[in-house]
């Protein structure tokens, strides 16, 4: 099977055409997804999203949903897991497509280890266009990945597994980022003292 037959495949909003108007008395406040804000290994950071402000209420379609799979699409095709509540409602815009799957066929999380496994990768690297830097794929090329369709069973084991493993490598992550800042200030601290002659 193909992406598209158990999924609706869809580029993000054009975010510079809704701009708030000037003229216009409407004002709805979004978050809006964007590059810097996704890490190249697929987290996203709350911290740098954009404020954004229309003049109309976005469709449903344009928010980010629980189960909703972003694909980048541009280097390096950054493959995201939409799977917390506070990654809900943020605007999604036309650099990411976004894949909402049929879960009477397949689970989220399986869909979304199945893109990001190293044969689709590599599918969607000799399928972009434009030079290297700038390489770009569309959600066509996204909805014609090749996808195995395992019962539900398999399907909920595999996608448990692969978020528990997501979850462990983001802590050692962010555990590794917390001893090297403690490290940091204990050595400036040595630093200082035997600077100012009190060591």
């Amino acid at each position: 099977m193909i992406v598209g037959e158990i999924a609706t495949v869809r580029t993000g909003l054009v975010a510079a055409r809704k701009k708030k108007s000037l003229i216009s008395n409407q004002s709805y406040q979004y978050k809006l997804l964007n590059l810097k804000c996704v890490s190249n290994d697929g987290h996203i950071e709350p911290n740098e999203l954009e404020q954004y402000e229309i003049s109309e209420k976005l469709k449903d379609d344009y928010l980010t949903q629980s189960g909703d799979i972003l694909i980048r699409l541009s280097t390096p095709y950054t493959v995201v897991l939409i799977d917390r509540k506070e990654l809900c409602g943020i605007v999604i815009p036309s650099h990411f497509a976004v894949v909402r799957v049929n879960r009477k066929l397949v689970t989220p999380e399986y869909v979304f280890w199945q893109i990001r496994r190293d044969k689709n990768r590599i599918t969607m690297m000799q399928n972009s266009s434009g030079g290297a830097a700038f390489a770009t794929i569309s959600s066509g090329l996204i909805a014609n990945l090749d996808i195995l369709l395992l019962p539900l069973s398999s399907q909920k084991k595999i996608g448990d597994l692969m978020i528990l493993t997501e979850r462990e490598q983001d802590l050692q992550c962010r555990l590794i980022e917390a001893k090297k800042k403690f490290n940091t200030a204990i050595l400036n601290k040595i630093y200082d003292k035997v600077k100012r002659g009190n060591e």
